[in-house]
């Protein structure tokens, strides 16, 4: 006599109910985000491949959107440096081509920017360098490997060339970097690569402003041998630039906000006037004809 089987107990969960089992799902961010969110996601979300697309772009929207609240930080800190930032990390990372068709990627960069934002703590994102973002979404999608180590490490790499000179800044509410190196003069510019590497740093720094040395080709013979500093925000956007030489105490061509062309705002006259002060550069004199040359401080007021 033959014995009657039990199919549904031979069958798989996963084929009764038609859902995926993880072992076959092969996309790397998919698989880190449903690990990342075991406690909160259930098999019929995971399982089903359109509602997790769905779960993840809403779970993208609610970190770019949340109130990164600390009890360590005040109102301002907590709405310019925190949301505000958040806010620029998403945004970026959705235009990114690596990432804004891809849900699962997008939310996994996202998570490891907001990873550390804690209510008990006085942490910020990490700042923003759109030159090096591009190439650790790339290195991270190619090798699977943590955004926030890989940008780290590439940011370092990035910043580390031998005459750049890097300063923190956080005055007034405002976050960000100065960038502080000398373009080579005639006798230096034929060292093999060193000009073009300079030129090169500089429009990388200059972008999102209206300068023209946005491009490499227009830092030509007009500024070698010059000093630049330059100052990003947490944001990556070009606020600053101080152009000339810092010799005898200073004498610069050029001092321009964001927008060469208006006057700098009141909000970054004091980051200007603590980095002069700070490099000893407070009674330089600025002007593009030594006839318009006036105190480098007259420009902070």
């Amino acid at each position: 006599m033959v014995k009657s089987v039990n199919l549904r107990h031979t069958i798989t969960y996963a084929k009764q109910t038609g859902l995926r089992s993880f072992q076959n799902i092969n996309d790397e961010a998919e698989r880190t985000i449903i690990q990342a969110y075991k406690n909160e996601l259930t098999h019929d979300i995971w399982g089903n491949p359109e509602k997790l697309r769905e779960w993840a772009t809403n779970k993208f929207n609610e970190l770019r959107d949340k109130n990164y609240f600390s009890i360590k930080l005040d109102n301002d800190e907590i709405a310019n440096e925190r949301n505000a930032s958040i806010k620029a990390w998403a945004n970026m990372i959705e235009e990114n081509a690596n990432c804004k068709n891809n849900p699962f990627f997008k939310l996994k960069i996202l998570r490891s920017v907001v990873d550390n934002l804690k209510e008990n703590n006085a942490q910020f994102p990490l700042v923003i360098s759109k030159n090096v973002f591009k190439d650790a979404i790339y290195e991270v999608k190619k090798c699977g490997s943590s955004f926030k180590k890989t940008y780290i490490k590439l940011y370092e790499q990035f910043y580390s060339m031998g005459n750049v000179v890097v300063d923190d800044v956080y005055k007034n509410g405002i976050r960000g970097k100065w960038y502080s190196l000398k373009v080579p003069n005639h006798a230096s510019s034929s060292q093999s690569g060193l000009l073009k590497k300079v030129r090169d740093f500089i429009s990388i720094l200059s972008q999102d402003s209206n300068w023209c040395t946005r491009t490499p080709k227009a830092i030509n013979e007009n500024f070698l041998g010059m000093d630049f500093h330059i100052f990003v925000d947490s944001k990556g956007c070009p606020q600053l630039c101080i152009v000339g030489t810092d010799k005898y105490g200073g004498q610069f061509k050029y001092i321009k906000g964001n927008n060469q062309y208006a006057p700098i705002p009141d909000k970054f006259k004091a980051i200007l006037k603590s980095f002069l002060e700070m490099k000893k550069l407070d009674k330089a004199l600025v002007g593009e004809t030594d006839s318009s040359l006036v105190p480098v401080l007259d420009i902070c007021k």
